[in-house]
């Protein structure tokens, strides 16, 4: 709740540190969502951060300007000025700014387009194939057990067989997710999805189930992480936090994947998601053939079906996983 009675104290009552009073903020507006408001907090707090070199110390002299000023300084870090950021990174820390404003202001008044203003494009096209090999995943997975690391080749297994982000393998309720799949043949992602994204809460309406279908080897993959959770929820070993045991698996797994010829974990989301185009298509993903060999709706509405698969809002996040939606000339 705000510290003082009206909107015209510090930071439209929220604090009297901008970056204490924008968390604050996001608290009351996501009340439950703490890994959402933790992950805006950080970037609001390097917005903060460049707003007193501008002489900017309260969330009341911050307009449109502001941020239109702050998008030409992370333009000119993506040209190479500076600490070098990812497109993706600075039109993250723009949006954060939309978020954290409007919790603060309690409205939208002051917002930014983050891709028109950074005049940048996020989207990468994949061209090299993922490797589809469950031996070469197996063995990494071999090499995690000896060294003591089961949980994290549990992870590595549910990433792959039902196209989690790690955060979502860790927190997944392998006991509940099978019998969801005994009782109806798919599992609700609800837990560690990307910007809140599950089931609808009465906090939260906008968010959606996101049902999964479970084939013979993700079942597999539930059955040995459901084991290793024993009487727990989750993946996450006791005493750990989340953010420790998630940079564990950072740690551990991405040299033993790329030993046995798998890049890292996001390829493992590509190698499900590729397997889900054929099977909703019959046809290969365009980045395993080199070309799209189905007429343009029906690739179209593959695509539309991986982006709820994968737990994304658009459409062309798709093609960075399977390749892209353009068919070859000639």
């Amino acid at each position: 709740m705000p510290q003082f009675l009206t909107r015209n104290e510090h930071n439209f009552g929220f604090g009297r540190q901008m970056s204490y009073a924008g968390r604050n903020a996001l608290r009351e507006m996501m009340p439950g969502q703490c890994c959402t408001v933790a992950t805006h907090a950080v970037r609001w707090k390097q917005f903060c951060a460049w707003s007193k070199t501008q002489n900017i110390c309260e969330a009341h002299q911050v307009n449109n300007q502001t941020l239109r000023h702050y998008a030409v300084y992370l333009r000119a870090r993506l040209e190479g000025q500076g600490k070098l950021l990812t497109v993706a990174t600075a039109q993250n820390l723009l949006s954060t700014c939309n978020v954290v404003l409007k919790a603060l202001r309690g409205n939208e008044d002051i917002r930014i387009k983050p891709s028109e203003a950074l005049q940048a494009n996020r989207e990468k096209v994949r061209t090299e194939p993922p490797e589809l090999s469950r031996e070469k995943l197996a063995q990494a997975q071999a090499e995690l057990i000896l060294k003591g690391q089961e949980r994290i080749a549990a992870v590595l297994g549910l990433c792959r067989e039902l196209g989690l982000r790690s955060r979502e393998a860790v927190l997944l309720d392998c006991h509940k997710a099978l019998e969801q799949n005994k009782a109806c043949g798919k599992i609700d992602i609800e837990r560690g999805t990307k910007g809140g994204r599950g089931k609808s809460t009465i906090t939260s309406p906008s968010r959606a189930e996101r049902l999964l279908p479970v084939s013979d080897y993700a079942r597999i993959a539930l059955v040995r992480a459901a084991k290793l959770q024993g009487k727990g929820d989750n993946l996450i070993p006791a005493g750990k936090k989340i953010e420790d045991f998630l940079a564990l698996v950072r740690m551990h797994s991405g040299p033993a994947l790329k030993k046995h010829g798998l890049n890292n974990r996001h390829d493992l989301r590509a190698a499900y998601a590729c397997e889900q185009y054929q099977l909703l298509t019959g046809d290969l993903a365009p980045v395993l053939s080199g070309h799209i060999g189905i007429d343009e709706h029906r690739d179209l509405q593959a695509r539309q079906d991986l982006v709820q698969l994968l737990g994304h809002n658009r459409i062309s996040v798709v093609s960075s996983y399977i390749g892209s939606r353009k068919k070859q000339k000639g």
